[in-house]
């Protein structure tokens, strides 16, 4: 991920592969969830994961009920978030002050992400 912040390797496609959908209403809607869901899977699996097998060691239909509403609520938010706040993020991102800042940000980030996974390395290698 690091490398991805850095933008020396693309491992996430470009948005471009999105817009070339030109397909309308319900399958339109349709494709690019389907591609979200496959691209957020390696974050929101984990935790769901977690939810599931705390509901399994209750077994309470109803507090499995609660757990995954209350999961749901809070990815959708997120998204919601996200989608709304589009035209935002364009102004910003067209901003030149903006431009020098992004590039040290990703510097700084991109080592922070660098330095965790080394750091979970060595936890990993400590082990063995």
């Amino acid at each position: 991920m690091a490398l991805q912040t850095w933008e020396i390797y693309d491992f996430i496609p470009a948005t471009y592969l999105i817009g070339k959908n030109t397909k309308k209403g319900y399958m339109g809607a349709f494709i690019p969830g389907i591609l979200g869901g496959i691209f957020s899977s390696p974050c929101a699996t984990p935790v769901l994961v977690v939810l599931l097998a705390i509901v399994a060691s209750e077994g309470s239909v109803i507090w499995g009920v609660f757990l995954l509403l209350l999961y749901s609520l809070g990815h959708s938010i997120l998204v919601i978030i996200a989608g709304t706040s589009m035209g935002f993020v364009q102004r910003l991102t067209s901003n030149d002050k903006y431009g020098a800042v992004s590039k040290y940000l990703k510097i700084v980030m991109g080592g922070i992400i660098l330095l965790i996974a080394l750091y979970m390395f060595y936890l990993g290698f400590k082990k063995m």
